[in-house]
């Protein structure tokens, strides 16, 4: 036998040799961990743990065994404590530590304070989260507390150093181990655990015992063996959990019977959307637990397979096209229509990529949203205050969209909320939009400055006055959602007076936007649910009019063009250089709503001023192709003075440019480049997806073909690339 001073954590006594109990001497044992020492009543279950090894040795509580033990759990059942408790007291030393793996703690500790007058400092309670139906010696798995919690239970006054020890005991037969209150931990517990067994016992007496038992039993599903599945634990345990953790149970059966009542009401009255919401609701929160349970068993790893796209010269774009609704103004009127009163009707929603993460946001906050078609979505709004507090922290993920939306929105409700991301989202500057927040009134907390994870507290609201220092369409967004929440009127002051889809949406929603010389009011009303069609995506439309424009025989025509103010001046700059494009008629809202047409023309070269270059600056690379194709020398102005995202866009396509062999130079934040015909070759895009449509424009009439490489993002934000240019005859193929 490996002698004792190998073993990590000495001599080990386990008093109750059942399922949970000889799993974790088995655990230490198959380790090498421990000497293992076991008692119980049941003299078979003492043999067979030795023979099957389990255990090193067979014991008994007096002072020979009991007095050379680093370490004793108690796994009896939690009615038996005391009895156990009385009988080790007389031999315990302070230097062992004690320790218990019942489900309930608060009965544990009073037993505890019955048989010693108090709490001793090496007893320190705990509690895995890990079992199964099967009892016994027999049911011992070494790998059952792999990836599965445990919980310390910790009193004021426990040794450090043997709580210490403890910690390390769990993780060492594979647990996470966390620490608890023990009040809190009793709670958590009825809830999480002790309800679901009740319910379970419950259900399946009651069945068993109606008229039509027999066939109930006969014809139950895979659901309800699931779900009834641990009413075959042990009666005898389950009976004393209940016993000791009374009125913790109680309160939490209590609350479910107030929420079963509510839902016998709206099956009574046909109250689908109560019914909906509350089923909407139970998934958000189980899809948030299975998230949790894979994070521990598995990891959150996923693998990326690169993807290129590919385009051979020679093309031309014929045809008339319906584009997808607009990303941007998918994930916006989500959030309007979730925030308005009644039920609202979004037809060509994009719902593809980040759009649903702030969909899921709004549904962990109560909001019941329909999934009518694979684009048409029905919103029942709950008004500008009616979000309920999420079971867990808003996760945004890697959508800067997302965020910008949800966080003026989270800062407006009663409750306090965490918000946290993913990846390129952390330790981010989040200044601006900080800033905003805070101005409407609340708290907002973060460890790192206006970074995310950030925690934002309910305060007093406050009249929101935003002047905007940048041009950023997210940006003006979050100032309007601020605004409405402001006591009295809001205002906001932008760069651009220009008209933009945010405000264009709201006022669909009811919300009375005044125009002013330096920029907006908001008066404050409630939102109120409407039917909208959403228009197609601005940037793509963009991309495939300027295709269109560079490629001879090109007839394009876009039914369901809804450009703001910059797209349409984006569009006039193109036919004010050549391009043959016929812009819709401004409509009801403000909008050029309805057919864009365009078809090839030779392009001129031209000068871009510096305040158009700020004004265009999502749309330069595009215009950096225009000016690749066009007769003459361009030059755009004042790239250098561009936010750092747009100017770096820039370069990389002047990289692009130069490998084609387009004559470029840039010099003083000043671009020149001279029109020829690019010579096409392989292209990164470093997965930015309007860099990737750019290039792709790029080598639309390039002399050999042109691959763009790194394109994943571009096909999550663009996922119709490849059904739109087979419809419209553009040869473009994705590889992965």
């Amino acid at each position: 036998m490996t002698s004792q001073e190998k073993k990590k954590f000495g001599n080990v006594m386990i008093i109750g040799l059942g399922m949970i109990g000889g799993s974790f001497a088995k655990a230490l044992k198959e380790r090498d961990l421990a000497t293992l020492y076991a008692v119980d009543r049941r003299e078979g279950e003492l043999a067979l743990g030795v023979s099957t090894g389990v255990i090193d040795y067979p014991a008994e509580i007096s002072a020979e065994f009991v007095s050379k033990m680093d370490v004793i759990v108690l796994a009896t059942p939690v009615r038996a404590m005391e009895s156990v408790l009385t009988d080790l007291k007389p031999f315990i030393s302070e230097r062992t530590l004690v320790t218990d793996v019942g489900s309930t703690k608060g009965s544990v500790i009073e037993a505890v304070r019955r048989v010693f007058g108090h709490v001793p400092a090496n007893f320190i309670p705990g509690h895995p989260i890990a079992g199964a139906e099967k009892s016994g010696v027999l049911a011992s798995n070494p790998l059952l507390f792999e990836k599965h919690m445990a919980i310390v239970t910790p009193l004021a006054d426990s040794n450090p150093v043997l709580l210490d020890r403890l910690h390390r005991l769990w993780r060492a037969v594979g647990a996470d181990v966390v620490s608890m209150d023990v009040d809190h931990h009793d709670h958590v517990l009825a809830s999480s655990s002790h309800l679901p067994h009740l319910l379970a016992y419950t259900l399946v007496d009651a069945l068993a015992n109606g008229e039509r038992s027999q066939d109930i039993f006969k014809f139950a599903a895979g659901g309800f063996r699931d779900f009834t599945r641990i009413a075959s634990s042990d009666p005898v345990m389950w009976r004393d959990v209940f016993m000791a953790n009374k009125e913790a149970t109680l309160a939490t059966l209590d609350h479910f019977t107030d929420r079963l009542a509510d839902m016998r009401a709206a099956i009574e009255q046909g109250d689908g959307a109560s019914m909906f919401g509350v089923f909407t609701r139970a998934k958000s929160a189980r899809d948030h637990f299975l998230r949790l349970l894979e994070q521990r068993t598995i990891g959150s790893t996923k693998e990326v397979r690169p993807v290129s796209v590919s385009v051979l010269p020679a093309s031309a774009i014929k045809g008339d096209i319906s584009l997808l609704g607009d990303k941007s103004l998918s994930h916006k009127a989500i959030t309007i229509a979730a925030l308005s009163e009644g039920v609202s009707e979004i037809k060509n929603v994009d719902l593809t990529g980040d759009v649903r993460i702030t969909m899921q946001a709004f549904r962990d906050m109560g909001v019941v949203i329909e999934e009518a078609s694979a684009d048409h979505l029905r919103v029942h709004g709950v008004g500008l205050r009616g979000l309920k507090a999420p079971i867990a922290p808003i996760n945004v993920h890697q959508s800067r969209e997302s965020l910008y939306l949800l966080l003026p929105v989270l800062a407006g409700q009663s409750f306090s909320v965490s918000v946290v991301a993913e990846e390129k989202l952390l330790n981010q500057s989040m200044g601006d939009l900080f800033s905003l927040v805070r101005k409407m009134g609340g708290g907002v907390v973060s460890e790192m400055t206006d970074c995310l994870p950030v925690d934002l507290l309910p305060g007093e609201p406050s009249n929101v006055s935003v002047d905007l220092k940048i041009g950023s369409e997210r940006l003006r967004m979050s100032a309007f959602l601020a605004a409405l929440y402001s006591p009295v009127e809001g205002s906001v002051m932008t760069l651009s007076t220009g008209l933009s889809h945010c405000e264009v949406l709201l006022r669909h929603f009811g919300v009375t936007i005044l125009g002013h010389a330096d920029g907006f009011s908001v008066v404050p009303a409630p939102l109120v649910g409407t039917d909208i069609v959403l228009s197609g995506d601005e940037y793509e439309a963009a991309w495939l009019v300027l295709l269109a424009s560079l490629l001879p025989g090109s007839e394009l025509l876009i039914e369901n063009a809804g450009l703001d103010s910059v797209s349409f001046a984006f569009l006039s700059f193109l036919k004010s250089i050549g391009a043959d494009i016929s812009i819709p008629e401004q409509g009801e809202f403000g909008l050029y709503e309805g057919r864009l047409q365009a078809g090839f023309a030779e392009l001129n070269s031209f000068s871009l001023l510096p305040e158009q270059s700020y004004q265009f600056r999502n749309e330069l690379p595009l215009l950096c192709v225009a000016a690749a194709y066009a007769k003459g020398e361009s030059c755009i102005q004042g790239v250098g003075s561009l936010p750092y995202y747009c100017e770096d866009r820039v370069l990389a396509l002047v990289d692009a440019l130069e490998h084609m062999k387009i004559v470029c130079a840039y010099e003083n934040g000043d671009l020149l480049i001279k029109g020829g015909l690019p010579l096409g070759g392989e292209l990164d895009c470093a997965g930015d997806d309007k860099l990737a449509l750019a290039m792709l424009a790029l080598g639309a009439r390039s002399q050999l073909l042109t691959k763009v490489n790194d394109c994943q993002k571009l096909l999550e934000e663009f996922n119709e690339l490849e059904s739109v240019t087979m419809q419209l005859g553009f040869h473009c193929s994705v590889a992965q």
